[in-house]
């Protein structure tokens, strides 16, 4: 899976919520992060919603889950009165705004200081699903180099002397 679905994923596993059944809502709907956490999610036996630009309000959607997820690209789209009371908030999105001290500050897709009050557990924009994207995309990469030397190996049969140290 992209290391950003898997570590939105890995966010929601660290609530402790249990996945079978779960209700969960996805606004967003892109092929890197929206698409497979729904797949990731479904998996696990999630129940899953995916809404989209053209989804019908998104809102009355998204006060049905237990678990939000949102990618969307747009700065504070997700106010508290969009989320049911005690639900797990993951906020993937990454947008610059310029503050009221006229610098640039990055945010996400949710408005959190309105959302901390309601939600039970949510990310925080920066330092939340990015730090863990940035883990997962190393041991993807750890598994890569271990695949690549196993095929050396057998293709070969060499084997590298620093993996023999």
């Amino acid at each position: 899976a992209p290391c950003t679905a898997a570590a939105s994923v890995e966010l929601l596993k660290e609530t402790g919520l249990d996945l079978k059944g779960l209700e969960v809502v996805i606004v967003g709907h892109s092929e890197i992060v929206g698409k497979p956490i729904a797949f990731l999610l479904m998996s696990e036996g999630a129940t899953v919603t995916v809404c989209h630009h053209m989804t019908r309000s998104v809102a009355a959607h998204a006060r049905r889950a237990d678990a939000l997820f949102v990618a969307v690209g747009r700065p504070r789209l997700i106010k508290a009165d969009m989320v049911k009371p005690g639900a797990a908030v993951i906020d993937i999105g990454i947008n610059s705004e310029i503050g009221p001290d006229g610098e640039s500050r990055i945010v996400g897709d949710v408005d959190t200081d309105s959302v901390k009050e309601v939600a039970s557990w949510i990310t925080p924009v920066p330092g939340g699903v990015g730090p863990l994207t940035v883990a997962i995309l190393l041991r993807n990469t750890m598994v890569a180099l271990s695949r690549q030397r196993a095929l050396y190996q057998a293709t070969y049969g060499v084997v590298d002397k620093l993996a023999a140290e």
